[in-house]
């Protein structure tokens, strides 16, 4: 009986380190906050700010897509709570979602998003105007006729 208690304790102290490493497992990194700008003008380069933590104190990397079917770009690794950069160049109008997630190598954080709008550029307005009125000169001289009235 005294042998089958000391061999219970015996198992139990090896088991305790075991049992506690299972229960530190690796924790993944907070999902990157993502500044920059919401709005910009088509054909212009951005930059945006990825800022993440890991519990662990591990290094992160940080995959972002930029919502244009460019593909995903991967920075790092980087010492926890760094922030780093990237920049983009949008080259269509239209509302594009950024996605922003860091990996400490073992875990994953939650996807973070910004939306950014490019409208169309001031540059393509101005031209479409200057179209308008090259191929209708005459509508200032109409458009005071009619304001006449």
């Amino acid at each position: 009986m005294k042998t089958k208690i000391i061999s219970i304790v015996f198992c139990a102290t090896l088991l305790i380190p075991f049992i506690s490493t299972i229960a530190a497992a690796n924790q993944p990194p907070s999902a990157p906050d993502i500044e920059g700008k919401t709005s910009g003008t088509v054909g212009v380069e951005y930059s945006y700010g990825f800022c993440s933590t890991d519990p662990d104190g591990d290094n992160i990397t940080i995959c972002i897509s930029w919502g244009d079917g460019t593909g995903d770009v991967c920075i790092g690794p980087f010492e926890s709570g760094t922030c780093v950069y990237a920049t983009h160049t949008w080259t269509m109008q239209g509302t594009y979602i950024i996605k922003a997630q860091a990996s400490d190598g073992q875990a994953e954080s939650d996807w973070s998003t910004l939306d950014v709008t490019m409208p169309r550029s001031k540059i393509v307005q101005n031209l479409l105007i200057q179209r308008f009125f090259e191929q209708f000169p005459n509508v200032f001289s109409i458009l005071k006729q009619l304001l006449k009235l």
